[in-house]
């Protein structure tokens, strides 16, 4: 067992290459060579199969009958009116939706962001309240401005001494000092 050890010890210094503080140089030619050969088989592969579906496509319409080839045009025609009418609600969906956000306060492109990700279905009742909602933040916003607003000066900013002088000075108007 022993001589074993030392066997493969020995085996694993002399794979191993000296540490020369170097990077290992690279092939950049060769690797984009195998890159160009690997693209062109799957190149090659896609046109393949892209063949066998047109061919099965084409044989697949010979056996059809003359009235199975009508329905199945038909069949495709009305699935792509019915996909450009889906397409054609979901914009009118979304340009309602953008005009009704606009119109609540939201700017243009808060609102059409916010109209892509809206559901289908969501009632008028949703923008009038949401619109009340606004007014209200807004009127609350306003009163609270004009509560911290400070009375009329002489011009002057008012700071913090001219507050307390205003307060000393209503203090001796009651107690009748003035």
């Amino acid at each position: 067992m022993a001589e074993e050890t030392k066997v493969t010890d020995t085996q694993t210094t002399e794979t191993q290459q000296p540490d020369t503080g170097k990077t290992p140089e690279v092939d950049y030619k060769a690797e984009y060579e195998k890159l160009l050969a690997e693209q062109k088989k799957l190149k090659e592969a896609t046109d393949k199969a892209c063949n066998e579906a047109a061919n099965f496509k084409k044989a697949l319409r010979e056996k059809q009958t003359e009235q199975e080839r009508a329905e199945a045009e038909r069949a495709e025609k009305e699935a792509a009116i019915a996909a450009e009418l889906e397409k054609y609600r979901n914009e009118s969906r979304i340009n309602s939706y953008k005009s009704k956000l606009i119109e609540s306060g939201y700017d243009l492109e808060t609102a059409a962001k916010m109209a892509v990700e809206l559901p289908d279905g969501i009632k008028d009742e949703f923008f009038a309240n949401q619109k009340a909602f606004i007014e209200a933040q807004k009127k609350t916003i306003e009163a609270e401005l004009l509560n911290k607003q400070p009375g009329l000066s002489n011009g002057k900013p008012l700071n913090g001494g001219d507050i307390e002088n205003m307060e000393m000075e209503k203090l001796r108007g009651y107690f009748g000092l003035k």
